[in-house]
C-alpha cells in the first residue's frame, strides 16, 4: 500500500490537474480534496474549484428531479400521495424532515458520505419546498463547510503521519 501511495505521489503530483476532475466525478468531494491535500497541491486553488463544481451540479439535479416528477407514473404516484397526505403528515419521517429543515440541508450537503451531497440536498430542498435562491445558498454553504471539514480531517491525518514517522 505504501508503494502505491509513493507511486501516485511521484507520478500523479506533477499532472494532478488532469486527474482532479475524474477523481471528483468518480469519488466525489472527499476523494478529490483529500488526494490533493495528500499530494501537496495548494488547497487555496482547489477549494474554490470544488465549491464551483458542487454548485454546477445543483441545476442539473433540479432538472433531473423536475423531469422525473413530470412523468405520468410520478403524477399517478403523486395523486395517490395526496390521498394519503394525512397519514404522511403524521409519520415520523415527515416530522423529522420538517424539524431539520434548512439546517438539515446544510448538514446533508456538507457530509462526506455516499448518499449525501448536492444530490440529496436538492432532493431535501424540493421535499421541503424551499425557494431555489434559498436552497442554492444553503447548499453552497454546506459545500464550503464540507470542504473545511475535509481539510481539517486531512490535516489531522498528515499531522498524525508526521508524528509517527518522526
Amino acid at each position: 500500500m505504501l508503494d502505491a501511495a509513493i507511486f501516485l505521489k511521484n507520478n500523479l503530483a506533477d499532472h494532478f490537474v488532469i486527474y482532479f476532475i475524474p477523481l471528483y466525478i468518480l469519488g466525489g468531494r472527499p476523494v478529490a480534496l483529500l488526494s490533493a491535500q495528500f499530494l501537496g497541491v495548494r488547497i487555496a486553488l482547489l477549494l474554490p474549484v470544488i465549491v464551483l463544481l458542487d454548485t454546477l451540479q445543483i441545476p442539473l439535479f433540479y432538472y433531473l428531479y423536475e423531469t422525473i416528477s413530470k412523468r405520468s407514473f410520478m403524477r399517478t404516484l403523486h395523486q395517490r400521495t395526496i390521498k394519503k397526505e394525512e397519514q404522511l403528515r403524521k409519520s415520523r419521517l415527515f416530522r423529522w424532515v420538517q424539524l431539520i429543515g434548512t439546517p438539515g440541508v446544510v448538514a446533508i450537503t456538507m457530509l462526506p458520505l455516499k448518499g449525501c451531497g448536492m444530490w440529496s440536498g436538492v432532493l431535501l430542498t424540493m421535499f421541503l419546498r424551499l425557494p431555489k435562491h434559498i436552497s442554492y445558498f444553503l447548499m453552497i454553504v454546506g459545500s464550503i463547510l464540507g470542504c473545511i471539514f475535509l481539510l481539517a480531517v486531512g490535516e489531522g491525518i498528515l499531522q498524525l503521519k508526521d508524528f509517527f514517522v518522526n
